[in-house]
């Protein structure tokens, strides 16, 4: 009789009854799918951010919506071939539904900070020494190229820790390439009509005193 050291789902089978095997010959694959562990190579920059414990949720085709987890392994070293760091995180995988080997989307939270500024990611340029900066709107009409300080970067959006303030005016698009103090018009989209157009009472074709 052969048993498994853990409970779980046969995942592969290679043998079956009858054949000769070795020594050492693996003859079944039991998976524990009640949990999965979602491994990603994230950029080091990024990833001096993470630590183990970290919340993060893991989104996949074949699960309704993300569930949660947790960061459990945060290599100490870099992948040669990427330059990148290994993570893993560790989720409930409710009614097994997602499958091994699947490719799924990880989140993960590396810090939260409440009540700051951030601007789209496409509103910030670097310079040739390496600064950061974003152009400002000004009041008397010109393209202002001002210094700023980023911070946490999350999807389209880029904290901005100095140099603006709440209220300033950045330029989102068409700054890439802007000199400073150029003048600028600012061009809001149209507003849509207030009223549709009312059809005529009178019949095309026709003369108004026709009886």
């Amino acid at each position: 009789e052969i048993r498994s050291p853990i409970n779980g789902w046969v995942t592969d089978r290679p043998l079956y009854p009858g054949e000769m095997v070795s020594a050492g010959t693996p003859l079944i694959t039991v998976m524990d799918l009640s949990k999965v562990i979602a491994r990603a190579h994230i950029p080091e920059e990024q990833a001096a951010l993470v630590k183990i414990g970290d919340k993060a949720t893991v989104g996949s085709p074949d699960v309704e919506k993300p569930v949660e987890g947790k960061v459990t392994v945060v290599s100490p070293a870099l992948d040669p071939n990427s330059t990148t760091v290994e993570i893993w995180v560790q989720a409930s995988n409710p009614k097994r539904q997602m499958k091994p080997g699947s490719s799924v989307r990880l989140v993960i939270t590396a810090a939260t900070v409440p009540d700051t500024l951030v601007v789209p990611a496409t509103a910030v340029q670097t310079n040739p020494d390496g600064g950061t900066f974003v152009m400002l709107a000004g009041a008397d009409g010109k393209a202002h190229q001002t210094a700023v300080t980023v911070g946490i970067k999350q999807d389209q959006e880029v904290e901005i820790t100095r140099g603006i303030k709440s209220g300033d005016k950045v330029i989102t698009a068409g700054a890439y390439g802007l000199p400073d103090n150029t003048k600028i018009k600012i061009e809001t989209a149209n507003e849509p009509e207030k009223e549709a157009a009312k059809p005529s009472a009178e019949s095309p074709g026709k003369d108004n005193d026709e009886k």
